[in-house]
């Protein structure tokens, strides 16, 4: 069964929804980013800088509000776009996606929740296990969830998930004199927190938040050019652990969307390293810019059979996903 990576062109094609007020919500492009993030046209980014330089310099100066802005953003997008979408039902290229590669497994490097929402519609994604770990989950009042369901696909984020909250620690207590202290050595946690989302995830609710809590924005790796040692965090070499068995054991794996850029080389090796040691080897790109990209991992990556489709996400569903 193939496996897909999915990066940020396969947002593009849910297209936007307006509401009866008259505001538009899509998914942000790279122009969006700049603006909505930083106030700032493209053409506007001072010289010799890159959006990834732009969400350094922030981190470096403590400043969150970039990343909160973008995550607040996707998340209306995620109600609004993929909600709709979900509600409509229909024939899209996303559920024609679902329909020809039913039971496939994603790993994504996108923040939103696009996937989970139209997947949870369809009976076939569930938070309990559907991000590749198991995670925390609670429920609305009255509903009982047979206990052996389980999620026919599962997507992995390999960034880091908007709705998905976690904890590197335990808080131990000594209930004799009321101390408390850290645990860092304990397992990282996942919790299912989908904040103002939860009603686009009935029948699940969002934990409530403890002190384990972070914001939205938080629970992400951020766009930065060398996020080295933000993988080598605890809560994504959990992820990475799943997304690299996923990947040797597919031997095939259609990327949609996804650029390749250079300043992910940190974040898509390991995956791509551990598709060399599949039996098939075999990597397919579907991107406008497909060959480009075809060309430069064909010379970092000689041992993997790389086949290149230079079409939109759209274009290649309707070409009855040739590859």
């Amino acid at each position: 069964m193939v496996l897909f990576l999915i990066g940020a062109g396969f947002n593009i094609d849910a297209g936007s929804h307006r509401t009866s007020r008259g505001h538009e919500f899509r998914y942000p492009l790279i122009n969006d980013v700049a603006r909505l993030c930083f106030d700032l046209e493209l053409s506007k980014i001072p010289h010799g800088k890159s959006i990834e330089d732009l969400f350094a310099d922030a981190q470096a100066d403590s400043n969150t509000e970039p990343m909160k802005r973008l995550a607040n953003v996707l998340m209306d997008a995620d109600h609004y776009v993929a909600g709709s979408l979900a509600q409509l039902g229909g024939s899209t290229c996303y559920s024609e996606l679902f329909d020809r590669f039913a039971g496939s497994n994603y790993l994504t490097f996108n923040y939103d929740s696009l996937l989970e929402i139209l997947l949870l519609r369809r009976k076939q994604w569930l938070p309990d296990d559907g991000f590749g770990v198991p995670v925390q989950t609670s429920v609305q009042f009255g509903v009982t969830l047979p206990s052996d369901q389980e999620s026919a696909s599962k997507v992995l984020h390999l960034h880091g998930s908007l709705c998905l909250n976690f904890t590197e620690f335990d808080i131990l207590g000594n209930p004799a004199d009321d101390t408390a202290w850290l645990d860092p050595s304990a397992p990282t946690r996942f919790i299912f927190d989908p904040d103002c989302l939860s009603d686009d995830f009935w029948p699940y609710l969002r934990v409530a938040p403890s002190l384990h809590h972070q914001p939205a924005n938080s629970r992400v790796i951020a766009p930065v050019p060398n996020k080295g040692s933000l993988l080598a965090q605890k809560f994504s070499e959990a992820i990475y652990e799943g997304a690299r068995a996923l990947t040797e054991e597919s031997g095939t794996l259609i990327s949609i969307g996804y650029s390749f850029n250079s300043h992910d080389r940190e974040s898509y090796d390991p995956i791509l390293k551990a598709l060399i040691t599949s039996q098939n080897r075999r990597l397919v790109i579907v991107s406008p810019d497909a060959a480009g990209s075809a060309q430069r991992i064909g010379a970092q990556y000689p041992g993997l059979q790389i086949d290149a489709v230079a079409k939109t996400f759209k274009e290649w569903v309707v070409s009855c996903f040739h590859y």
